[in-house]
C-alpha cells in the first residue's frame, strides 16, 4: 500500500502547525510574563517609560526579517535534534534555572538583577529554541530583533547612578561656562546651579539620563531597521549620545537662564516644553543622520527571490516532545513558586484592616499631592498627604496603601523616616523603637522620632501595617542579600501593607506628644471588616 503525494503533504502541514503551536506556547508564556513584570517600572518611572515602545518595536523588526526572507531561507534545513549539544545544554540549564528566578522575583518584584535574569533567560532560550527548531541562519536573522529588547530592562542600580551623576556634574560645569561666557554670573555647587535670583537644582530627569538611553534605544532601532553595518551602526550610537548630551546641555542653559532673568519660579513653565523639544529635535536629527549613513552604505546585492515560498521556515517536527517537555517544565515551575508562598501564607493569620478619615471639617485642613518621584519609589496604589492646623499646634500625615501584587514585602521597611529624613539632610532622634496605640480597638506600632534642633519640636510617628500578620511591629530593614533572601526563603511576598505617618509640631514634651496623637488616632482610624486576604498576583 503506497501513500499519496497529497496524504504525505497534509501530514506534513499538520506536523508544521502542530510544531508552531508548540514553539509559541512556552515563548508566549516567557515573554508575556517578562513583559508584565517590567510594566510597573515602565509605568511607574518615567525614565523607562519608553520601554512600552520596544515590544512592537521588536515585532516590527521580526515581521521585516520574515518578509524579507528568500525562498533559500525559508526552506532550508533545520537543526535535528542533538545536532549541537551544548545548545541542548544551554536550553536545559537556562528552563531550570527559570524556576529559582521566579521564586526569587515572587518576593523582590522590583530587584533589577532579578529582572535582568529573567531577561537574559527569556531572550537566551528564545534564540536557542530557533537555533535547534529552525536553523542557524534563522537565529543568525533573528538574533538582533530578539535581543534588542533588552534596552527596555532596567540598568542595573549602580550603573544607573554612576552616569546620573557624572551627567549632573558635567551638566553643571559646562551650563556654568557657558552663562558666564553670556555675562550671567554662575556658581556650581555639587548638582546646584547658584544664580543671582536663587538657586537652580538639577534632578535625575535634568541630567539628561531620559534622553540618553532613549536616544541609545531610537539608534540601534535605526541601525537595524537601515541595516547599517557594524561601523556605522556604532557611529550612530555615538553620534546619538552626543546629540543627547548637546541638546540637554542646551537645555539647562535655557533653564538657568529663564531663572537668572525671572526668577527659579519661572522654571516650571519652561521645564516639560524644553524636555519635550531636546527629544524631539534628537529623535528627528539622529533620523536624519541614520538616512544620511543608509544612503552612502553600498548596496549589496540580493540573492534572487523564487517565485514559489512565502518566505516562513519551516521547523523541525521532530522536537516536539522536547517542546512538549519545555513547556511542562515552565508549568511545573510556576506551580511549584505559587505552591510555595500559598503553603506558608495560609499558615499565617490575616491581621484587621483599617483606614483612615481625615478630620476634613477643620478650616485649616489641606490636601497635598505627593511627589511622583515618592511613587516612583515607594511604587504604593493609594497615597495622601494632609496638613492641618488645631490648637496651636502644626499637623501633617501621610497615609499609603499597598494592595496585594508586585511590590516587595521588605520595600517599606526600607524607607522609613529615619532612612528617608536622613538622605534629605534632617538630623532625626529615634526617641522610642517600639510604642503600642491605641485606636478603633486595635494595637497599632509606632515608631516615635524627633527632629533635631528645630524650635518648637517637632515629633513624628511611623506606623508600618501587614495585612498578612497580626505580629506586626517590624524593624527598619536596609536591603541585602539576606534580606531579600529571607522573604524567599520564609515564602513572604506582599498580600498588602498600609503606613501611617503623623508629624506634630508644638511646644510639648515627648510624653505630651504621645498622649495627644493616641487622642487624635481615636478620630483618624476606622476600621475596616476582616476579610481574607486576597491572593498575591502571580
Amino acid at each position: 500500500m503506497t501513500t499519496s503525494p497529497t496524504n504525505i503533504a497534509t501530514h506534513a502541514g499538520r506536523s508544521q502547525r502542530s510544531t508552531w503551536l508548540w514553539l509559541a506556547l512556552p515563548l508566549g508564556w516567557l515573554w508575556w510574563h517578562l513583559i508584565r513584570h517590567l510594566q510597573v517600572e515602565w509605568t511607574l518611572n518615567p525614565q523607562y517609560g519608553y520601554g512600552w515602545a520596544v515590544p512592537f518595536l521588536c515585532a516590527y523588526l521580526i515581521s521585516r526579517k520574515l518578509g524579507s526572507a528568500n525562498a533559500s531561507e525559508a526552506t532550508g534545513p533545520a537543526a535535528a535534534t542533538g545536532e549541537n549539544k551544548m545548545a541542548w545544554a544551554g536550553l536545559v540549564g537556562l528552563a531550570m534555572l527559570y524556576a529559582p528566578t521566579r521564586l526569587i522575583e515572587e518576593a523582590n518584584p522590583e530587584w533589577r538583577l532579578i529582572s535582568w535574569a529573567l531577561a537574559g533567560e527569556t531572550v537566551g532560550l528564545t534564540g536557542l529554541v530557533i537555533y535547534l527548531w529552525l536553523g542557524g541562519r534563522w537565529l543568525r536573522r533573528l538574533a538582533f530583533p530578539v535581543a534588542y529588547f533588552l534596552v527596555a530592562v532596567p540598568w542595573p542600580t549602580w550603573l544607573e547612578v554612576t552616569v546620573i551623576q557624572s551627567l549632573t556634574r558635567a551638566d553643571a560645569a559646562l551650563t556654568v561656562e557657558l552663562l558666564n561666557g553670556l555675562g550671567i554670573p554662575a556658581i556650581p555647587h555639587g548638582n546646584v546651579i547658584e544664580v543671582a535670583t536663587g538657586e537652580v537644582g538639577i534632578d535625575e530627569a535634568c541630567s539628561g539620563i531620559r534622553s540618553f538611553q532613549a536616544t541609545l534605544m531610537i539608534a540601534l532601532f535605526l541601525g537595524e531597521l537601515y541595516q547599517l553595518g557594524r561601523g556605522r551602526r556604532l557611529g550612530l550610537v555615538l553620534a546619538g549620545f552626543t546629540l543627547s548630551f548637546g541638546f540637554n546641555l542646551a537645555r539647562m542653559t535655557v533653564l538657568v537662564w529663564v531663572a537668572a532673568r525671572e526668577g527659579t519660579g519661572a522654571i516650571a513653565q519652561w521645564h516639560d516644553p524644553t524636555g519635550v523639544t531636546i527629544l524631539l529635535a534628537c529623535f528627528f536629527t539622529l533620523w536624519g543622520l541614520g538616512n544620511w549613513l543608509a544612503r552612502r552604505q553600498p548596496v549589496a546585492v540580493a540573492p534572487a527571490r523564487p517565485e514559489s515560498g512565502n518566505g516562513w521556515p519551516e521547523v523541525n517536527g521532530r522536537c516536539n516532545p522536547w517542546l512538549i517537555g519545555l513547556t511542562g517544565w515552565l508549568i511545573v515551575a510556576e506551580s511549584a513558586v505559587e505552591g510555595w508562598y500559598r503553603w506558608h501564607e495560609q499558615r499565617l493569620p490575616t491581621a484587621a484592616q483599617w483606614t483612615v478619615t481625615w478630620p476634613t471639617n477643620e478650616p485649616s485642613f489641606q490636601l497635598t499631592a505627593l511627589p511622583e518621584r515618592t511613587r516612583q519609589m515607594l511604587r504604593y496604589d493609594d497615597g495622601q498627604r494632609v496638613g492641618w492646623t488645631a490648637d496651636g499646634r502644626n499637623w501633617q500625615a501621610i497615609f499609603l496603601h499597598w494592595q496585594p501584587g508586585r511590590t516587595a514585602v521588605h520595600l517599606v521597611q526600607n524607607h522609613t523616616p529615619e532612612v528617608c529624613m536622613t538622605a534629605a539632610g534632617q538630623q532625626v532622634a529615634t526617641l522610642a523603637p517600639r510604642t503600642w496605640l491605641t485606636a478603633a480597638g486595635l494595637e497599632l506600632p509606632f515608631t516615635l522620632y524627633a527632629l533635631d534642633h528645630t524650635e518648637p519640636p517637632v515629633y513624628i510617628f511611623y506606623c508600618l501595617w501587614d495585612d498578612r500578620t497580626s505580629a506586626q511591629g517590624r524593624d527598619t530593614l536596609y536591603l541585602n542579600y539576606g534580606t531579600r533572601l529571607g522573604p524567599v526563603v520564609q515564602g513572604l511576598r506582599n498580600p498588602g501593607q498600609r503606613s501611617l505617618e503623623i508629624a506634630l509640631r508644638g511646644d510639648l514634651d515627648a510624653g505630651q506628644a504621645q498622649a495627644i496623637v493616641e487622642q487624635q488616632l481615636q478620630r483618624l482610624i476606622r476600621r475596616e471588616p476582616t476579610s481574607p486576604v486576597p491572593r498575591s498576583a502571580p
